[in-house]
């Protein structure tokens, strides 16, 4: 039985991979040839977006970590920004000054309300799609921010990524608004979707 659980710093690296496939084709552009490297250090540094306290994994019955979920309250993501830029000009060093447009724009674009829970990536290993894992993640999180007193959820997808969006409409997400961002020339449209969520009754 697959289960789901509290990131741990020994789930770094598979972490960083799965994130790394929900935005293969502009995180390059953002963070450069070392994406996945840099990804890595950030899921390990207390305080920034990708830190572990921020990450969910699923482990199938092999206890393999084969999914992983990013989310966190509205209300922490300017002190997550924050230390996240810190963090990334200690492992970039100057060269992060030539990307931080497109870092502060994508921040820019993808703003959370203090009242909203954010999904930032969620990613299913290619070879365990289909077997309703992104479901149970998406339905963890939901559960996260109810505990937490938050009852809407948002995130940003990728128009071209249809698979995922469908999932998002079944499970009652709605499309509020698109995005254009255009990363080192080249044009990404980022769809918002949110949900209203709606404490479980007990069952008598």
């Amino acid at each position: 039985m697959e289960t789901i659980r509290k990131a741990e710093l020994s789930d770094a690296d598979i972490v960083a991979s799965l994130v790394l496939e929900t935005g293969q084709r502009f995180l390059p552009l953002i963070f450069g040839p070392h994406v996945k490297l840099i990804l890595g250090k950030l899921i390990r540094v207390p305080g920034t977006i990708l830190y572990i306290d921020n990450i969910y994994v699923l482990e199938s019955d092999e206890r393999r970590v084969v999914g992983a979920v990013v989310a966190f309250p509205g209300k922490t993501v300017k002190r997550l920004a924050f230390k996240t830029l810190l963090t990334l000009f200690r492992i970039m060093g100057v060269e992060l000054f030539k990307r931080l447009p497109n870092m502060t724009l994508i921040l820019s674009r993808n703003k959370v309300r203090n009242d909203e829970f954010y999904i930032s990536n969620i990613a299913v290993d290619k070879a365990y799609r289909g077997r309703g894992f992104g479901s149970k993640l998406m339905k963890f999180v939901e559960r996260l921010a109810l505990n937490a007193g938050v009852k809407k959820i948002t995130l940003d997808v990728e128009n071209t990524n249809i698979n995922a969006i469908e999932l998002y409409k079944k499970l009652g997400y709605r499309g509020v608004a698109t995005k254009r961002v255009y990363i080192r020339g080249q044009k990404f449209v980022f769809i918002r979707m949110e949900k209203e969520l709606k404490p479980e009754v007990e069952k008598t």
